[in-house]
């Protein structure tokens, strides 16, 4: 945390709930996005006791998610109710969040989830709409509609949300719910890649890669995969320790491609690691000891970067 930052959030904790400003419960709330969660609440609890609808939506989550106090989901629903009473949005969002998904304790309730997206959507807040989108993709509390789905990720896209972009993208990629359009497909992936989507960076890299929506770009494919890397992508691993490994170019190294792929099965979920595996398996055939080696030690540095 910066000095200032920090000094400011220690003026925040000498002073009472009640007199706490906007602007120091903003400070903690950033605190809080920074990971300090533990420094951070001791300014919002209070203030969400106080009844800071602010600090309530920010205490609701850390409640949720466990960061800075123990898990407690039933908790975090009541912390979350507080907020949207006061007609907080953002606490509408969650709790919309929590009730499609559930989490121990708390059961998913669809058609609560609807009513509390579409408040927020009413009320002008967008980016609720690709909760919403996938509701009607899935087909949970409704029945599955992809055109509306696209309808409502549009919004969430339009507003700026990332996961909505790169939904919407992938259907416009699969003719999905709407006309396929590569074009547009790779405009929101790369809208959802710079808001920092490493899925989106991903596809972008076999957007580029193979052509689909623009003339095919081998340097922009590595480097779309290469952020799609650094935001911790498993799959992207594998793509891009195909790419180096096959592709001509400057940044051709088969050494490095096998260890991209290492990087990424050591990465991946029980579910994909099986299938990563394969995929590699030929990547290290041509691979001298010495290379192959060096490629885990490679793959090591990725994992400590920061």
């Amino acid at each position: 945390m910066k000095p200032l930052a920090a000094a400011a959030l220690c003026l925040a904790l000498a002073t009472p709930a009640s007199a706490q400003s906007p602007e120091q419960i903003e400070q903690a709330r950033r605190a809080y996005n920074d990971g300090h969660w533990e420094l951070a609440l001791t300014v919002l609890i209070p203030a969400a006791e106080a009844g800071n609808a602010d600090a309530q939506n920010v205490y609701g989550i850390a409640l949720k998610d466990g960061e800075g106090v123990a898990a407690d989901p039933a908790a975090s629903v009541a912390w979350y109710e507080k907020a949207v009473a006061q007609g907080h949005l953002k606490a509408m969002h969650n709790l919309a969040h929590l009730y499609q998904w559930g989490a121990g304790p708390v059961a998913q309730d669809f058609d609560k989830a609807r009513a509390l997206y579409q408040q927020a959507l009413d009320a002008g807040y967008g980016e609720a709409g690709n909760g919403m989108g996938l509701m009607w993709e899935n087909g949970q509390g409704v029945e599955k509609d992809l055109a509306k789905a696209a309808e409502f990720y549009a919004i969430g896209a339009e507003a700026g949300e990332r996961n909505a972009a790169y939904n919407l993208a992938n259907f416009y990629r699969t003719g999905t719910g709407v006309e396929e359009d590569m074009g547009r497909a790779l405009s929101l992936y790369t809208e959802s890649a710079l808001a920092g989507h490493p899925s989106a960076w991903n596809a972008l890299g076999l957007m580029y890669q193979h052509g689909m929506g623009t003339d095919p770009s081998p340097e922009a494919a590595y480097l779309a995969f290469r952020e799609a890397v650094k935001g911790g992508m498993a799959l992207a691993g594998i793509n891009l320790g195909e790419f180096v490994t096959a592709t001509e170019g400057w940044w051709q190294d088969p050494v490095a491609g096998y260890g991209y792929c290492l990087w990424g099965i050591n990465s991946a979920s029980e579910s994909e690691r099986d299938g990563f595996i394969q995929t590699c398996e030929p990547l290290v055939e041509y691979l001298s000891v010495e290379e192959e080696d060096a490629a885990k030690r490679f793959a090591e540095q990725i994992d400590r970067a920061p």
